[in-house]
């Protein structure tokens, strides 16, 4: 088994994925929203707003699909949990690799907060969630000024177990990428609630990796970070379950 092939965890992954973009779609159809709003140059540089008049909050949420797969889109099924709180959500968007190298996705993401801080739209508290490979790029922007609150599901903070993969056919990734963009080497402070949560019955180097993390940041920041493995819960549900039941 690969040890970074989340299909392996559950017996239908197609059908899952397929699931998603069609309660995704009908999403799309009844919620208002803006699309495709441009926050960069690139072509993926952009990302789709779901208002909510006098919203107390803003979610943004950055998908995963190990920075190679996968589309904003796809996860739309999440934004109705998150309007039914009185929250206003983003879903965001970014180039993919191999077209894209992994700093350039990262300098993209953190683009988009720019750009979002500067809206008349957006809320004073914001809360970023990634899921996976966006949990990944979702830690990169620690210390951004846009952010009040983190959530990081079922993330990636050290790469260099990627680069023993298959998944690094398309990343590529050098000595410098592995030490500049794993968040495990991040000395930068977290001064804001960070939640980081697994799934019990993910991969077991999926499960290594947000231990592992919290633990680094736990020494730096104690009073922030927090950690949960989640029973009963795979790298796909952990998204309806967080949406629906832990999300304020």
């Amino acid at each position: 088994m690969r040890p970074y092939d989340n299909a392996s965890t559950v017996a239908n992954e197609h059908e899952i994925l397929a699931e998603f973009q069609s309660r995704s779609m009908a999403v799309y159809q009844t919620c208002t929203h803006i699309r495709d709003i441009q926050y960069g140059k690139q072509p993926r540089s952009t990302l789709d707003l779901f208002p909510l008049e006098k919203a107390k909050k803003t979610v943004i949420f950055i998908h995963g699909g190990y920075w190679q797969w996968c589309d904003k889109s796809d996860f739309a099924f999440v934004v109705p949990h998150v309007l039914s709180k009185g929250v206003q959500c983003i879903l965001l968007e970014y180039d993919l690799a191999p077209q894209s190298k992994i700093s350039d996705i990262a300098s993209q993401v953190y683009q988009a907060l720019d750009f979002i801080r500067e809206q008349h739209w957006r809320t004073d508290e914001v809360v970023l969630v990634g899921h996976s490979a966006g949990a990944h790029l979702a830690a990169l922007s620690v210390g951004h000024p846009l952010i009040s609150e983190m959530v990081l599901l079922s993330g990636i903070y050290d790469l260099e177990p990627i680069r023993r993969t298959h998944l690094n056919h398309a990343l590529n990734l050098s000595n410098e990428d592995i030490l500049k963009y794993s968040p495990i080497y991040y000395t930068k402070r977290i001064a804001i609630p960070c939640s980081i949560l697994c799934g019990e019955l993910e991969l077991e180097e999926l499960k290594w990796q947000s231990q592992n993390y919290f633990e680094i940041k736990k020494g730096q920041e104690p009073n922030f970070v927090s950690f949960k493995l989640i029973p009963e819960i795979n790298h796909y549900s952990i998204l309806e379950h967080y949406f629906k039941s832990i999300l304020f």
